[in-house]
């Protein structure tokens, strides 16, 4: 079993709350860990059909604009740096 699990609720309106922090699940989900005593929980949440598990969203990368490399100069044994 993995470690971890992105939960999302099951049912619109309806989410369990987090053991640790007493916080609803949010609708968007979360990832939870699956081990120790938070796993049990949320193994029993599975179990019973309040969550699913589901893909987390995919985060979009800042679009960093291009920058042109400068023309490297060459030197020749007469010229300074």
């Amino acid at each position: 079993m993995a470690e971890t699990a992105f939960l999302v609720p099951s049912k619109k309106g309806v989410s369990p709350r987090d053991p640790k922090t007493r916080v609803h699940l949010p609708e968007t989900g979360a990832l939870k860990p699956m081990l120790g005593f938070q796993g049990k929980y949320w193994r029993r949440r599975l179990r019973e059909g309040s969550v699913v598990i589901g893909k987390p969203p995919v985060k979009q990368s800042p679009v960093i604009p291009k920058v042109e490399k400068a023309e490297k100069r060459k030197h020749g044994k007469n010229e300074e740096v």
